[in-house]
């Protein structure tokens, strides 16, 4: 059998100046797959990144890339 994914729900979320922010939040059973494939697949992608590499990575923070930078313009 195949999996197809269902259509987003879309939301518009006011913003600050009156404009509206569309979101599209996916289905419960989405978010599970989603979820399920992230959790197979980082612990084998992850190590093939960049140690210099902060987005979105597991235990590292904005801030985190803020310090590595400072420490390089510090050489």
């Amino acid at each position: 059998s195949r999996y197809y994914p269902q259509p987003v729900r879309r939301v518009a979320i006011p913003k600050p100046d009156g404009s509206e922010r569309e979101l599209g939040i996916p289905t419960v059973t989405d978010r599970l797959i989603q979820q399920a494939l992230l959790q197979v697949l980082q612990p084998l992608i992850d190590p093939t990144f960049s140690e210099h590499s902060y987005g979105f990575r597991p235990g590292r923070r904005a801030h985190d890339a803020v310090l590595a930078a400072q420490s390089f313009a510090l050489v």
